[in-house]
């Protein structure tokens, strides 16, 4: 897309004076005499899509000498020493960097690890700081150069563009980069506990740390349908269980103060995530998830997004999803979805209570609250599996304490996608400490947020539409098998449940519905999706046969939702008249 020359000849975004800011955090990284005066530096030209190469020119003020980089670290008085305009042009046919890395992932029975058999799309990033005769040094200015992207995929221009620029070592140092192997491995590996039998999902490395000091600095730019419309500075880091260990790994987005901005006021999605307390478009962020699909990564890439789509007008919490295109220090990092992060800002943003009455259970571990909520949980845990709840009374007490209604929606629904992950994992409940209204999600009971949901409907060929996961339920030892079991020995419970199910899977899944949301989405995401696979995958799914590959994946998703309600319908009968 070209960018209208008169709109940016001096300044870099009409956010510069966020990006000065923003791109000094760093967690005590690289610290330098700063001046004061964040606007000593101009580019000619401000980041964006050119159809044409160009001559950037940098200035400051007299007497300053200016360094700059091209390989997303900040520049400081050892980086290249500006002397004249620099050629911004499309890099795409440049050998790869970033995108040639290994050690990503632990040896696979699968076979080595592979990179890009091609060059990958490319742009130029350029960050730029001036210095003064004392040494010191300005705000560092940053910008994504995008260009001949009017000759690439058609995706670029229509969708939201992410330039995440951080200092390679970041992300690629064994020390302290978060997204290999690193260190943390190689101490597993030639130590007492290396076990050659280990799941790769689960092998120690760097990508599998957790906890702020595993959150590296960053400088986030986003561009919506070729524009650049903003930029913030953030933090990073790893995101999610076994699909760390892919090539294409997630990435959890903390804004701070001490990055320059304690939240992202930017609508991530359009519009489309609305707050259920007001109505109100929930533009505001202080965190969020970059992420690559989870399981279904190597897959469809859809499941998820298709199954929060489909059920987000009940009772429990669903998250928000927007699909973009990531690019790294300048390099192609393929599709990932821009998705809500469970927290309890994300709760307060939703229901408008004060996030610090907010306490949030996710896998029976305490993710927001205090030990003492933590306590009182597994005491109510205690109290299900000790309890007859088929007396009207102690039914009556459970649903005192939790929003059985919503339970029985989010059974419904677990139940029908045939979700293999429904036991201990991707289990969140939340609620607040101090009850504020009689009725609502500020009645004081716990609430259910449905997330991760993509292995099911078919997966790896495993959640299949036969599969009765009511009865893989019951040998686990989880929180949603308490309750649901112990729920369903009460006649009200199972009247409603029995109700639920019936309403869900008819019309929230009904065959049509479902079919025309497959179609729309794997339509929209086929092209970034084939990119994403030849990216990290090139043999497989990427490759000769991508076209095939996904369409075999979209055909799977299909296959499943059409002869899912023969067999759920029977399992669910079953359930209930052994009652």
């Amino acid at each position: 897309m070209h960018m209208k020359r008169s709109v940016i000849n001096v300044l870099m975004f009409s956010f510069m004076g966020l990006a000065a800011v923003a791109c000094t955090a760093g967690g005590g990284e690289g610290v330098v005499d700063k001046t004061e005066d964040t606007d000593s530096l101009e580019f000619s030209k401000a980041g964006g899509f050119y159809d044409d190469p160009f001559e950037l020119e940098i200035r400051a003020p007299e007497g300053m000498q200016i360094y700059y980089t091209l390989d997303g670290s900040e520049p400081d008085s050892t980086g290249l020493l500006y002397e004249g305009p620099i050629e911004i042009k499309d890099r795409s046919p440049e050998t790869n960097d970033l995108s040639a890395r290994k050690k990503l992932i632990p040896p696979s029975k699968w076979g080595p690890e592979v990179s890009p058999s091609e060059p990958v799309d490319k742009a130029t990033v350029v960050r730029a700081a001036s210095f003064d005769a004392s040494g010191k040094m300005s705000e560092s200015v940053n910008a994504t150069y995008f260009v001949d992207y009017d000759q690439k995929a058609g995706f670029y221009k229509d969708m939201k563009v992410i330039s995440l620029i951080t200092d390679p070592d970041n992300l690629f140092d064994s020390a302290k980069g978060i997204y290999v192997l690193g260190d943390t491995y190689d101490k597993w590996k030639n130590g007492p506990d290396y076990d050659a039998a280990m799941d790769e999902w689960v092998i120690p490395a760097n990508y599998h740390e957790r906890g702020r000091d595993w959150e590296r600095p960053a400088i986030m730019q986003f561009f919506d349908k070729g524009e650049p419309v903003y930029e913030t500075a953030a933090g990073i880091r790893t995101h999610g269980g076994s699909s760390r260990a892919v090539e294409q790994k997630s990435f959890n987005v903390y804004l701070r103060k001490d990055y320059g901005a304690a939240k992202l006021e930017y609508d991530l999605f359009d519009g489309a995530n609305i707050s259920e307390a007001n109505g109100d478009v929930i533009d505001k962020y202080d965190s969020f998830v970059l992420r690559n699909g989870g399981n279904d990564c190597k897959f469809s890439r859809i499941r998820d997004k298709l199954i929060q789509g489909l059920v987000n007008d009940r009772k429990f919490l669903t998250l928000e999803m927007e699909p973009c295109i990531v690019f790294i220090d300048g390099e192609f990092w393929g599709h990932y979805e821009i998705t809500e992060k469970i927290t309890d800002e994300f709760i307060s943003d939703h229901y408008d209570v004060d996030k610090k009455n907010v306490v949030i259970i996710k896998n029976s571990e305490l993710e927001d609250g205090e030990e003492a909520d933590l306590d009182e949980f597994n005491g109510f845990r205690e109290w299900i599996k000790n309890t007859d709840l088929s007396d009207p009374a102690k039914y009556e007490e459970l649903n005192e304490q939790i929003d059985m209604e919503a339970f029985a929606e989010y059974m419904s629904t677990q139940i029908y996608i045939c979700n293999y992950d429904l036991s201990e994992k991707n289990i969140c409940i939340w609620k607040v400490r101090e009850p504020v209204s009689d009725e609502g999600v500020g009645d004081g009971r716990w609430h259910f947020i449905l997330f991760d949901t993509e292995y099911s409907s078919s997966l790896y060929d495993s959640p299949k539409p036969d599969l009765n996961i009511i009865e893989e339920l019951r040998d686990k030892d989880c929180f949603v098998n308490d309750l649901f079991f112990g729920a369903l020995e009460n006649e009200e419970f199972r009247k409603m449940f029995s109700e639920k199910y019936e309403d869900i899977s008819r019309n929230n899944f009904e065959d049509s519905r479902v079919d025309e949301a497959i179609t729309a989405l794997s339509t929209e995401y086929k092209e970034f999706t084939y990119a994403t696979y030849d990216r990290f995958w090139p043999v497989w799914p990427g490759g000769k046969n991508v076209e095939i590959n996904y369409a075999q994946q979209i055909s799977g998703i299909r296959k499943f939702y059409k002869m899912r309600r023969t067999y759920c319908d029977k399992h669910v009968e079953e359930l209930l008249e052994g009652y």
